[in-house]
Formats: C-alpha cells, structure tokens, sequence
C-alpha cells in the first residue's frame, strides 16, 4: 500500500448454503482510490495456510492437525496459527447450533446487538423494504477502530476518518 494513511482491515462472512460459508479478507488505507484484497484460495496468500478447494487444509476432519508437542510446550491449543486456532473452535461447534441453549451474558452486548440487526433487516426484507445499512449515507464511511478517551464522545473522535474528506455526510 502506497499511502502513509492508516490501514484498516475486515472480513466479510458470505453464506454459500445453509451450513457453509466463504470467508474474504481486505484492507484498505484512507489514501487508496480501490480496496487491496487477498483471497486464501490464492497462491499469494500469506494467512499460513493454502487451501484445498474451498476447503482449508487444517479443518474439521483432521482436527486442524493438532501438533500435541506443541501444546505441551508452546501453544494451549497445538494449533498453528491464529486464524486457524479461530476456525476451530467456530467450526468445533459443528455446522448447525441450538442458539436456545447459549447463555449470553453482559460481555455478549455485541453479539445481542449483531442478531438484532440482522432479525430487523430479515424483518424489512420480508416486508418489501431495504435492510438497514444499505442507504446512500453508508456509500463513503469507513471502517473505524480506536480507543476514544473518557469523556469524549465517539462521534467527535472519529467522525471525521469514518468519513473521507469531501462526504456528503
């Protein structure tokens, strides 16, 4: 990336079928006119791991080749590399979850919030209407992180990164 501006990363989740999904990584810096992607069905990949297909070669089947020398002296899991130690306790769960025997507590704020959202755009769907978030002010905002210091509210902090110079927001 060219740009001296700060790096901003995420995933996308896309559904491939009801019990599969495809996962896309990207990062971007605020100077960039397009958005760099990587893809781990790609060579180039450097996430540590090729993949097999649509499949990772560390998956459910061989348990995410679990080294146990390793546990025993370097990592609680035996599973090399993060994002597949992340892959294995999501896909650990299996490929369907009774989310009625979860019991969700003050820290799972986030989660509540997320499946709200979604429950609320299905709902909108449903009914003819646009999901939230697809509106034209959502078109140039983007992804923030930070800390904002007590006392300060967030939008005075970071309005002005999560939209580029020149919004119409």
């Amino acid at each position: 990336m060219g740009s001296s501006e700060p790096t901003i990363s995420g995933h996308f989740w896309v559904p491939m079928d009801d019990e599969n999904h495809m996962v896309w990584n990207w990062h971007y810096s605020f100077g960039d006119r397009e958005v760099a992607h990587w893809d781990a069905r790609e060579p180039s990949y450097t996430g540590g791991e090729q993949s097999a297909g649509f499949r990772k070669v560390s998956n459910r089947d061989n348990r995410w080749r679990i080294d146990r020398g390793l546990q025993k002296t370097e990592t609680f899991t035996g599973i090399e590399g993060i994002n597949t130690q992340d892959r294995a306790v999501q896909e650990s769960m299996g490929r369907i979850v009774d989310r009625s025997k979860e019991h969700l507590m003050h820290t799972d704020k986030a989660v509540v919030a997320a499946r709200m959202l979604l429950i609320k755009g299905v709902g909108a769907v449903e009914h003819g209407d646009d999901p939230p978030g697809v509106g034209p002010s959502y078109y140039d905002a983007r992804a923030i992180q930070d800390l904002v210091p007590a006392g300060i509210p967030w939008r005075d902090a970071l309005l002005d990164r999560i939209y580029p110079k020149g919004s119409p927001v």
